[in-house]
């Protein structure tokens, strides 16, 4: 899998205060009732035993193997600071307006 962060969104991160062993977590979760729907999280987390660590700028990015299989081979996170930030892929925008916050 290729993580390519925007500009924007570098700098963002760049300013973000990581615990030890934190890195931004890329969450895909299937949600299904009525009908389907993958909902998108970007999350400061450790890593858990499932997840793939990938370094992008010296930014630890995590993403699940479930999750991943929710997701294209590449993903790209941008920020725009009126609208949060957008994860995406060549094929489709997964989400708008995403906000980082901190995982429980």
């Amino acid at each position: 899998m290729e993580i390519i962060i925007k500009p924007a969104a570098l700098s963002q991160f760049k300013q973000i205060y990581f615990n030890e062993g934190e890195g931004i977590r890329i969450e895909a979760v299937f949600v299904g009732s009525c009908s389907i729907a993958v909902e998108h999280y970007l999350k400061l987390d450790c890593k858990r035993e499932d997840d793939d660590l990938f370094n992008v700028y010296d930014i630890s990015m995590l993403i699940s193997k479930s999750s991943q299989k929710q997701l294209h081979n590449k993903v790209t996170i941008d920020y725009n600071p009126k609208m949060g930030y957008k994860l995406s892929s060549d094929e489709e925008v997964y989400q708008n307006n995403l906000d980082l916050t901190r995982a429980e």
